[in-house]
Protein backbone atom coordinates (compact mmCIF):
# COMPACT_ATOMS: atom_id res chain seq x y z
CA UNK A 1 0.00 0.00 0.00
CA UNK A 2 1.40 3.38 -0.99
CA UNK A 3 1.83 6.33 1.35
CA UNK A 4 0.03 9.65 0.97
CA UNK A 5 1.96 12.72 2.00
CA UNK A 6 -0.27 15.24 3.79
CA UNK A 7 0.91 18.83 4.17
CA UNK A 8 -0.99 20.72 6.92
CA UNK A 9 0.32 24.25 7.04
CA UNK A 10 3.91 23.08 7.65
CA UNK A 11 6.96 22.89 5.46
CA UNK A 12 7.56 19.18 6.06
CA UNK A 13 4.97 16.69 4.79
CA UNK A 14 3.51 14.05 7.08
CA UNK A 15 3.25 10.55 5.69
CA UNK A 16 -0.06 8.78 6.28
CA UNK A 17 -0.68 5.16 5.40
CA UNK A 18 -4.24 4.59 4.14
CA UNK A 19 -6.17 1.36 4.13
CA UNK A 20 -4.71 -0.40 7.16
CA UNK A 21 -6.19 -0.96 10.59
CA UNK A 22 -5.82 1.89 13.13
CA UNK A 23 -4.47 4.20 10.43
CA UNK A 24 -5.15 7.91 10.11
CA UNK A 25 -7.59 8.80 7.35
CA UNK A 26 -7.34 12.30 5.93
CA UNK A 27 -10.28 13.96 4.20
CA UNK A 28 -8.74 16.79 2.22
CA UNK A 29 -9.84 19.43 -0.22
CA UNK A 30 -7.23 18.05 -2.62
CA UNK A 31 -7.57 14.56 -4.08
CA UNK A 32 -5.15 12.58 -6.16
CA UNK A 33 -3.07 9.45 -6.43
CA UNK A 34 -0.17 8.39 -4.25
CA UNK A 35 2.54 10.96 -3.85
CA UNK A 36 0.24 14.01 -4.00
CA UNK A 37 0.26 16.59 -1.20
CA UNK A 38 -2.87 17.84 0.57
CA UNK A 39 -2.31 21.55 1.12
CA UNK A 40 -5.29 22.24 3.41
CA UNK A 41 -6.51 19.26 5.44
CA UNK A 42 -10.14 19.57 6.55
CA UNK A 43 -10.48 16.67 8.97
CA UNK A 44 -8.43 13.81 10.42
CA UNK A 45 -10.32 10.61 11.19
CA UNK A 46 -8.68 7.45 12.39
CA UNK A 47 -7.44 5.31 15.25
CA UNK A 48 -4.11 5.91 16.97
CA UNK A 49 -1.79 8.77 16.10
CA UNK A 50 1.74 8.78 17.48
CA UNK A 51 3.60 12.10 17.21
CA UNK A 52 6.55 13.62 19.02
CA UNK A 53 5.16 17.16 19.04
CA UNK A 54 1.91 18.86 18.09
CA UNK A 55 1.11 22.55 17.85
CA UNK A 56 -2.48 23.77 17.60
CA UNK A 57 -3.01 27.47 16.96
CA UNK A 58 -6.81 27.45 17.03
CA UNK A 59 -9.56 25.70 18.92
CA UNK A 60 -8.89 22.04 19.77
CA UNK A 61 -11.80 19.78 20.71
CA UNK A 62 -11.34 16.33 22.26
CA UNK A 63 -14.39 14.06 22.29
CA UNK A 64 -13.92 11.11 24.62
CA UNK A 65 -11.28 10.30 27.18
CA UNK A 66 -7.98 12.18 26.96
CA UNK A 67 -5.11 10.79 29.01
CA UNK A 68 -1.85 12.63 29.73
CA UNK A 69 0.94 10.58 31.26
CA UNK A 70 2.96 13.59 32.40
CA UNK A 71 2.51 17.22 33.45
CA UNK A 72 0.11 19.51 31.60
CA UNK A 73 0.93 23.22 31.45
CA UNK A 74 -1.79 25.75 30.64
CA UNK A 75 -0.70 29.29 29.90
CA UNK A 76 -4.17 30.82 30.37
CA UNK A 77 -7.44 30.06 32.08
CA UNK A 78 -8.83 26.54 32.30
CA UNK A 79 -12.60 26.24 31.91
CA UNK A 80 -14.24 23.00 33.08
CA UNK A 81 -17.95 22.59 32.36
CA UNK A 82 -18.46 19.49 34.51
CA UNK A 83 -16.90 18.17 37.72
CA UNK A 84 -13.17 18.22 38.36
CA UNK A 85 -11.59 15.45 40.43
CA UNK A 86 -7.99 15.54 41.67
CA UNK A 87 -5.75 14.08 44.34
CA UNK A 88 -3.91 17.14 45.68
CA UNK A 89 -4.41 20.86 45.07
CA UNK A 90 -1.82 23.59 45.47
CA UNK A 91 -2.91 27.16 44.71
CA UNK A 92 -1.94 30.72 45.56
CA UNK A 93 -5.52 32.00 45.68
CA UNK A 94 -8.93 30.32 45.44
CA UNK A 95 -12.28 31.97 44.77
CA UNK A 96 -15.50 29.94 45.07
CA UNK A 97 -18.77 31.52 44.02
CA UNK A 98 -20.86 28.52 45.03
CA UNK A 99 -20.63 25.86 47.72
CA UNK A 100 -17.50 24.13 48.97
CA UNK A 101 -18.16 20.56 50.08
CA UNK A 102 -15.36 18.66 51.84
CA UNK A 103 -16.02 15.02 52.74
CA UNK A 104 -12.74 14.45 54.55
CA UNK A 105 -10.34 16.51 56.63
CA UNK A 106 -9.67 20.09 55.55
CA UNK A 107 -6.58 21.81 56.94
CA UNK A 108 -6.06 25.55 56.54
CA UNK A 109 -2.51 26.23 57.63
CA UNK A 110 -0.16 29.13 56.94
CA UNK A 111 2.57 30.88 58.86
CA UNK A 112 0.88 34.02 60.09
CA UNK A 113 -1.97 33.58 57.63
CA UNK A 114 -5.58 34.60 58.18
CA UNK A 115 -8.65 32.72 56.97
CA UNK A 116 -11.63 35.04 56.47
CA UNK A 117 -15.26 34.12 55.83
CA UNK A 118 -17.46 36.96 54.61
CA UNK A 119 -20.72 35.39 55.85
CA UNK A 120 -21.94 32.91 58.43
CA UNK A 121 -19.98 29.75 59.22
CA UNK A 122 -22.02 26.66 60.06
CA UNK A 123 -20.33 23.70 61.78
CA UNK A 124 -22.43 20.53 61.94
CA UNK A 125 -20.23 18.85 64.58
CA UNK A 126 -17.79 19.86 67.27
CA UNK A 127 -15.39 22.74 66.73
CA UNK A 128 -11.94 22.24 68.25
CA UNK A 129 -9.67 25.25 68.73
CA UNK A 130 -6.20 24.70 70.12
CA UNK A 131 -5.48 28.40 70.68
CA UNK A 132 -7.44 31.37 71.97
CA UNK A 133 -10.96 32.18 70.81
CA UNK A 134 -11.77 35.89 70.53
CA UNK A 135 -15.26 37.17 69.64
CA UNK A 136 -17.58 40.10 70.23
CA UNK A 137 -20.70 38.36 71.53
CA UNK A 138 -21.89 34.79 71.82
CA UNK A 139 -25.17 33.03 72.54
CA UNK A 140 -25.18 29.47 73.84
CA UNK A 141 -27.75 27.09 75.27
CA UNK A 142 -25.33 25.54 77.78
CA UNK A 143 -21.78 26.36 78.75
CA UNK A 144 -19.18 24.18 80.44
CA UNK A 145 -15.88 25.74 81.48
CA UNK A 146 -13.36 23.37 82.99
CA UNK A 147 -10.86 26.09 83.90
CA UNK A 148 -11.12 29.67 85.10
CA UNK A 149 -13.84 32.09 84.04
CA UNK A 150 -12.84 35.72 84.30
CA UNK A 151 -15.45 38.45 83.95
CA UNK A 152 -13.89 41.85 83.29
CA UNK A 153 -16.94 44.02 83.99
CA UNK A 154 -20.35 42.72 85.04
CA UNK A 155 -22.23 39.46 85.27
CA UNK A 156 -25.93 39.82 84.48
CA UNK A 157 -28.98 37.66 84.94
CA UNK A 158 -31.11 37.23 81.85
CA UNK A 159 -33.55 40.06 81.19
CA UNK A 160 -36.88 39.44 82.94
CA UNK A 161 -35.48 37.29 85.76
CA UNK A 162 -36.09 38.27 89.37
CA UNK A 163 -33.39 40.27 91.14
CA UNK A 164 -31.94 39.85 94.59
CA UNK A 165 -28.96 38.21 96.25
CA UNK A 166 -27.23 35.63 94.08
CA UNK A 167 -26.61 32.16 95.48
CA UNK A 168 -26.12 28.58 94.30
CA UNK A 169 -29.16 26.36 94.83
CA UNK A 170 -29.32 22.57 95.36
CA UNK A 171 -28.89 22.01 91.61
CA UNK A 172 -25.61 23.97 91.63
CA UNK A 173 -27.27 26.77 89.70
CA UNK A 174 -26.59 30.42 90.35
CA UNK A 175 -29.97 31.94 91.10
CA UNK A 176 -31.42 34.96 92.87
CA UNK A 177 -33.23 35.28 96.15
CA UNK A 178 -35.96 37.14 94.31
CA UNK A 179 -35.82 40.41 96.22
CA UNK A 180 -33.92 42.33 98.87
CA UNK A 181 -36.90 44.30 100.30
CA UNK A 182 -38.86 41.60 102.19
CA UNK A 183 -38.44 41.47 105.96
CA UNK A 184 -37.07 38.29 107.54
CA UNK A 185 -39.72 36.12 109.21
CA UNK A 186 -37.74 32.87 109.44
CA UNK A 187 -34.00 32.17 109.63
CA UNK A 188 -32.61 28.68 109.26
CA UNK A 189 -28.96 29.58 108.86
CA UNK A 190 -26.86 32.67 108.85
CA UNK A 191 -23.64 33.24 107.00
CA UNK A 192 -20.56 34.34 108.84
CA UNK A 193 -16.82 33.88 108.55
CA UNK A 194 -14.46 31.63 110.44
CA UNK A 195 -11.14 32.63 111.90
CA UNK A 196 -9.55 32.42 108.46
CA UNK A 197 -12.08 34.77 106.93
CA UNK A 198 -13.84 32.05 104.90
CA UNK A 199 -17.65 32.38 104.72
CA UNK A 200 -19.48 29.63 106.61
CA UNK A 201 -23.10 28.87 107.46
CA UNK A 202 -24.11 28.66 111.10
CA UNK A 203 -27.29 28.20 113.14
CA UNK A 204 -26.01 30.29 116.05
CA UNK A 205 -24.83 33.83 116.39
CA UNK A 206 -21.60 34.54 118.17
CA UNK A 207 -21.67 38.08 119.42
CA UNK A 208 -17.92 38.09 119.97
CA UNK A 209 -16.12 40.28 122.48
CA UNK A 210 -16.80 44.00 122.84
Amino acid sequence: MADIKVRVGQQNATKVRVGQQNAIKVVSSVSGSAGKNAINAENVIGGIASVTQISVSGVSTFVGLATFQNDVYIGGDLYVQDDIVFDDLTANDASLSGTLYVSGISTLAANGGITTTGGDLYVGGDLYISDDLVFDEFTARNGNISGILTVGQSLYYPIGETYGIAYFDQNDQLVSTGTTAVSISETNYIVSTNSSGIPTWSSVIDGGVY
